[in-house]
């Protein structure tokens, strides 16, 4: 009986240990050691960024010393850029709560300049390596895949014509062409995201996977979005990659053909106020545009065709213009002469995009959303072939 006595009280302790050893490093957070050659001293920092409004926090800082640095901390699993002060040199890595290993070498950085633009101006590393986390592994190998790659010649040669092509026309050409080539990429992507994430239902990079190919393929289809969205769990679910990807959806669901198009007020050139909402009983075309856009230049006077043929029937045209200066947007509209209702959006937060053109997630422009007569969206897309065809269905040819 003592011997079973012995046996029990041991077992209990190791259960105990086991639970206290749980506790130790679910509290140890993480240990991030770094090693930069090239840079002797100065200060690093860890910032996040915030693809939803644009901003940027520094998590935790240290003082960088002979070339190393260490820090210290808890985080939710997420990427991060290690930024090291004076001169902006930066390289991202995922920081989780464990203990990682970086080594950078400034040799090779990619250097840019963008004070004429109110920024900053930098260097990004690119011979950097991160040790201790899966979810860096996972994308590391993600971004190198051949399948990836091999787009990036293609890329940097048509980016070549349009920066030395001064005719704007033949600019446009290869922009085309870029994103002919960036579709192909960008089904590749979704197919590789949407593979990892059946295979890894909790991992926090393939949210992370995710949020980033939407950012670049806002075209993503969204029953494909919604669908590898479903698939995840535990702590990918947790993250704030999966807030942000949730957030998408629901914009998109918003307005979605079928759904009731998001009322809005903005002004006219005259600053008299425009509400969408007092256009019901009509046909509605939101055409969003700007005056620096050539392709949604070139299309007006075929939207002046189309106006001209259906406005007695019923069809309204309200282009809604990305200009933040108001100068630009008179100086075009004097120009093209539209004969329909012209408002131009607002820009309250800065270097965010426009309010309307974010409520309707139009993510690139030109673009069009076609309303029926109670306000429903009837189409949404880019395409201006989708819009004559229905309105050939609803007025006749």
């Amino acid at each position: 009986m003592k011997k079973n006595f012995l046996i029990c009280f041991a077992a209990v302790f190791v259960f105990i240990a086991c639970n206290d050893s749980k506790k130790v490093n679910e509290n140890t957070g993480y240990t991030l050691k770094g090693t930069v050659k090239g840079i002797d001293s100065g200060t690093v920092k860890l910032t996040s960024y915030n693809e939803d409004d644009r901003t940027s926090k520094t998590i935790d800082s240290a003082a960088f010393r002979n070339g190393t640095f260490e820090l210290k901390g808890t985080t939710e699993p997420q990427m991060v850029s290690v930024m090291i002060e004076p001169g902006n040199w930066s390289f991202q890595i995922f920081l989780e709560d464990t203990v990682l290993n970086v080594t950078a070498d400034t040799t090779g950085s990619e250097h840019y300049d963008y004070t004429m633009y109110g920024s900053t101006k930098g260097a990004r590393i690119k011979n950097f390596t991160e040790k201790g986390s899966k979810n860096f592994d996972d994308w590391r190998e993600y971004q190198n895949d051949p399948g990836q790659k091999k787009y990036e010649p293609v890329f940097a040669e048509l980016g070549k014509k349009i920066e030395t092509t001064k005719d704007v026309d033949e600019q446009y050409k290869y922009r085309d062409q870029a994103d002919s080539v960036r579709k192909l990429l960008n089904q590749w992507k979704q197919a590789k995201v949407a593979n990892y994430i059946n295979q890894n239902p909790s991992s926090v990079v393939g949210a992370y996977m995710l949020r980033d190919l939407y950012t670049w393929y806002s075209d993503l289809p969204f029953d494909n979005m919604q669908k590898m969205i479903a698939g995840f769990k535990g702590e990918a679910k947790n993250s704030k990659y999966y807030s942000s990807l949730e957030d998408i959806l629901a914009k998109r669901k918003a307005v979605m053909p079928g759904s009731v198009a998001p009322d809005f007020t903005l002004l006219k050139r005259d600053s008299s106020k425009f509400t969408l909402s007092s256009s019901r009983g009509k046909y509605v075309m939101l055409d969003f545009w700007a005056s620096w856009c050539h392709p949604c230049r070139q299309a007006i006077p075929h939207w002046k065709e189309i106006y001209n043929k259906y406005h007695d029937k019923g069809f309204e045209i309200v282009s809604v213009s990305d200009d933040s200066r108001w100068k630009d947007w008179f100086k075009a509209m004097d120009q093209e002469k539209m004969p329909w209702t012209q408002v131009c959006d607002e820009f309250p937060v800065k270097n965010m995009p426009a309010k309307v053109g974010s409520l309707y997630m139009t993510t690139y422009i030109p673009f069009y959303v076609l309303l029926d007569k109670e306000g429903k969206v009837l189409v949404y897309s880019s395409d201006e072939n989708k819009i004559d065809d229905k309105l050939k269905e609803v007025f006749g040819s």
